[in-house]
């Protein structure tokens, strides 16, 4: 009879135990839930206080720049890419790394645009030379590949700059590439000789930080003493920030 009294106790209080363990444990659920929900909302803010930040050193930055548009620091970052020099060796990405850049899109059959912006460079690395700021890699890349063999760029590049930096490759690398970073490239045919085609493309340039972040936008028409007073207004604000991150 004892025997089955301990049995029939043990049936009454093992739901109340079972109970109470699932209590324990929903309250401990909920505290964590709570805790990583507290965790997340620290980050949510942490990084809007940030983006707030950076926000209002970019208006008060702006509104320095003659005709270049600064852009935040999470705007746009360049892909991966396989391309080629213009000794027809590869190209990938890294090779933005460790510089300040500034991308240019064009082709060498442009009859105007692309060799007056190359001109402009020529001057503006020129006088950056002179200067305490870092120095950018100019890199003319090719939005017709067909025409713009390695050999071709290598002959056009040089002629502005032995150390301008000219990008071809594969036609939709290329254009991979372009769309990626929002540059425009329309081919159109040539009325008065339709076996040829001229190329409309964005006459913009793009200034990309050694992190491959796009971080302004040179805008067309293009001048030496322009560029360079902006260039220079935009190394003192980014890059000490640049390079505490490199560090």
């Amino acid at each position: 009879m004892n025997s089955n009294m301990t049995t029939s106790t043990k049936n009454r209080v093992l739901p109340f135990i079972l109970a109470a363990v699932c209590l324990a444990a929903g309250l401990g659920l909920g505290v964590l839930s709570g805790d990583s929900e507290l965790d997340q909302a620290s980050v949510n803010s942490g990084r809007s206080a940030e983006q707030s930040a950076e926000g209002k050193q970019l208006k008060t930055l702006q509104q320095d720049l003659l005709s270049t548009l600064v852009l935040p620091t999470d705007f746009q970052t360049v892909p991966d890419f396989s391309l080629l020099d213009v000794d027809g060796e590869p190209l990938d990405q890294t090779m933005l790394d460790a510089h300040w850049n500034v991308l240019f899109f064009g082709f060498t059959h442009c009859p105007d645009v692309c060799p007056i912006t190359l001109s402009v460079m020529q001057d503006v690395v020129a006088q950056l030379e002179t200067m305490d700021v870092p120095q950018p890699q100019m890199i003319f890349v090719t939005v017709d590949p067909l025409r713009d063999t390695p050999e071709v760029m290598k002959n056009y590049v040089g002629y502005f700059n032995k150390d301008f930096i000219g990008v071809t490759g594969e036609l939709n690398d290329i254009h991979q590439l372009i769309r990626a970073l929002g540059i425009v490239a329309a081919f159109r045919v040539k009325e008065d000789n339709p076996d040829e085609y001229d190329v409309d493309h964005t006459a913009s340039m793009l200034l990309v930080d050694p992190q491959r972040r796009v971080r302004a936008k040179l805008t067309a028409p293009h001048a030496a003493d322009t560029i360079v007073t902006d260039y220079t207004t935009l190394m003192r604000a980014l890059a000490p920030t640049q390079n505490a991150l490199l560090d």
